[in-house]
């Protein structure tokens, strides 16, 4: 079976998602295995607010991805250069083919300095032209704005190139001052507002792509310009969503499925030796009616101002969609909220879960296996440093630097974990990953493992292309799982490192709290703990009821002075189940000093406070005494407790509450008897 390895930038964008998509069906359909690795980013609304370093060091990281291709064992690589623009810590495309320089290379979207390399690309310039001309010389706007893609970008900068010389060829010089620069996303709307702003009279804006097109569209929505005839839109890539926007948006057909199958055709051929000739696919331009013709598409065409507006019949009949399929398209949305809903709440309770766990060092891998398993991965497959590098901004990992498979498991649900010899289990130069993963299963996203300034290594996961968003976060768990196991294993020496450790945890994934909610002796809630959920529940129960209880083990020093600290602990616990086999279903208890307790008590709306302070004050003295009837120590286990009621409301004092039952509560404690040994 041959391995292809495409390298990308970013798949974030709809054009390169839907390239990546053909090209994982493509390579199924002809039996053939692809490696995708992509230079993730993490999205805008991830920000966790990290300084500029701590920014551009986990950029870099993501980005050193790609010095791992010669890891990959592949017979051929495809690198979209294009797609890495703006991307921190990508090499110069001269860097990553001397990397490469193993395996057969071809480039996509941009063209290589080397007559060796050979690439595939549409043409750029030819296809932008016939865009630019419709607009200035077909429909004769004088005042045409550009908005370009990254300065960096080769095709961008064809495009570019081809706005400007037509342009010029139309004699039209004052349109060469409204060149805008963006990102080839469509979080370009400042951009777009100042092409607007700084050009009341502006008549079409050519967009280098449909991406920032739609953007175009939105934001003229907000300015109640109507696409089409107040102002025309172009776009670049034919995009699906471009011939479903409202006007239809003129575009260029830039084919991914076609491109997917070329790009593949030309790797496999060099990868059996044969010669390939670079190709500049003509592309051609689809008009619709975004640029101001009057293009009826088969149906009377209604343009629809109001994006943001409810779907309704008169939408429906411009998609060309029935009721039905919209249905279908809603369901199956709302499927995928939950189920990112659920891949969420999963990941949270896998870390929590090892990290709460006490693992032998030795079963390290296969617990995480295993916790994989139970998160929804069909499959995973770990590849690691046996000391994590030390990687910083601009230094980037050498191919000196071994790997070795570290286990994983298959869609059978087999772990696969080596205890032997780590020799026997290096990633050899030859076959590299594919040695260790099942012949013919399928293609991979690779995901580089990090956590600051340390790299451990990558994880493989076979999945939808539709989810990679979700391994990425997985990914990132997986690195702060390696990092934890680490210094489990340094023990003591490492305890500082390990709080570091829990706290960028606790930082990155804010999934981590209760670590510090729950008390480590008793297992109930802490006094943070405690203060957080009632809270909460006053919150939630604004204007009812409630008990406060607060309670005192008695006689603890007299417990451990003489019977041992280690009595002193049981009688603790002991007392802590007590009260919280005391609570309703709504109720919590917390251990919040030494020898003192509180608890929260909603009262029930067919009930009185006292009635429920009663209530709760002979179950305890019940619990106490059948407890102490069984216990076999030679003490007794008793607990005083004072009980306040309230009502519940925004921004209330708790901790006065607290207060006024701890002073009940010292009246209760006259009562209790004088030494609390048996006999």
């Amino acid at each position: 079976m041959k391995t292809i390895a495409v390298m990308v930038g970013n798949n974030q964008s709809e054009y390169i998602n839907a390239l990546l998509k053909d090209m994982d069906r493509i390579s199924k359909e002809r039996g053939i295995r692809i490696l995708f690795f992509t230079g993730n980013r993490l999205p805008v609304e991830c920000d966790d607010g990290s300084d500029g370093r701590d920014v551009s060091l986990r950029e870099h990281q993501f980005s050193s991805i790609f010095d791992y291709i010669t890891y990959g064992g592949c017979d051929a690589c495809i690198i979209c250069y294009g797609s890495m623009s703006g991307i921190p810590g990508v090499m110069p495309l001269d860097e990553i083919l001397d990397k490469c320089s193993s395996i057969p290379v071809m480039t996509f979207e941009v063209k290589s300095n080397r007559d060796d390399v050979p690439y595939l690309i549409a043409d750029n310039y030819k296809s932008m032209s016939s865009v630019v001309r419709h607009l200035a010389i077909e429909h004769g706007y004088k005042n045409v704005a550009y908005l370009s893609g990254p300065r960096d970008n080769y095709s961008a900068m064809m495009r570019l190139k081809a706005y400007m010389d037509v342009m010029e060829e139309a004699g039209n010089k004052k349109s060469m001052n409204n060149i805008y620069y963006g990102d080839y996303t469509t979080r370009v709307k400042r951009i777009i507002g100042r092409i607007l702003d700084e050009n009341p009279d502006i008549e079409a804006i050519c967009c280098a792509n449909d991406n920032m097109a739609r953007a175009c569209y939105s934001v003229c929505e907000n300015r109640n310009l109507v696409v089409g005839k107040d102002i025309a839109i172009t776009g670049f890539d034919d995009i699906e969503i471009a011939s479903k926007l409202s006007p239809g948006l003129t575009t260029v057909k830039h084919d991914s499925n076609l491109f997917a199958n070329l790009a593949l055709d030309m790797a496999i051929a060099m990868s059996e030796g044969k010669a390939v000739e670079s190709i500049e696919y003509p592309v051609n331009i689809i008009t619709r009616s975004s640029c101001g013709c009057d293009i009826v598409d088969g149906v009377e065409e209604k343009p629809i101002t109001n994006y943001s507006s409810v779907i309704n019949d008169e939408y429906i009949n411009n998609l060309n969609i029935s009721h039905d399929e919209l249905k279908g398209i809603a369901g199956s949305l709302a499927k995928e909220n939950d189920k990112i809903k659920s891949y969420a709440w999963e990941v949270s309770f896998f870390v929590r879960d090892i990290i709460d766990s006490n693992i032998p060092s030795d079963r390290h891998y296969e617990e995480l296996f295993e916790r994989l398993k139970e998160i929804g991965l069909t499959n995973a497959y770990l590849f690691v440093h046996r000391t994590p590098l030390k990687y910083e901004v601009d230094e980037f990992v050498t191919e000196d630097r071994h790997m070795y498979f570290a286990g994983g498991f298959d869609e059978k649900g087999k772990v696969i974990v080596p205890h032997d010899d780590w020799k026997h289990h290096l990633v050899s130069s030859h076959k590299g990953f594919n040695q260790f993963l099942p012949e013919g299963d399928g293609n991979y996203h690779t995901y580089v493992l990090f956590s600051g300034e340390e790299q451990y290594g990558v994880v493989l996961c076979k999945a939808p292309m539709e989810e990679n968003e979700y391994l990425l976060y997985i990914s990132l768990q997986i690195s702060n799982i390696l990092h934890f196991f680490k210094i489990m294993r340094q023990e003591e020496k490492a305890r500082a490192e390990m709080e570091i450790s829990i706290e960028r945890v606790k930082e990155s994934n804010q999934i981590l709290s209760f670590i510090s909610r729950y008390d480590e002796l008793t297992k109930i809630l802490n006094r943070r703990g405690f203060m957080e959920q009632a809270l909460a529940t006053i919150h939630r129960r604004d204007g009812k009821e409630a008990v406060i209880m607060f309670a005192d083990l008695d006689h603890l020093k007299e417990v451990n002075d003489c019977f041992g600290h280690g009595d002193g602990d049981f009688a603790i616990i002991s007392a802590a189940k007590l009260l919280s086999g005391l609570m309703p279903r709504d109720g919590f208890c917390a251990r919040i000093g030494g020898d003192e307790f509180v608890a929260f008590i909603p009262v029930p709306n067919d009930m009185t406070a006292k009635e429920q302070i009663d209530i709760l004050k002979n179950k305890l003295k019940e619990a106490m005494f059948l407890f102490n009837l069984t216990c076999e120590k030679p003490y007794f286990i008793e607990l005083s407790a004072g009980f306040h009621s309230f009502v519940c409301e925004e921004g209330m004092d708790l901790a006065k509450i607290i207060a006024s039952s701890d002073e009940v509560l010292y009246e209760d404690k006259q009562k209790r008897r004088a030494s609390i040994k048996k006999g």
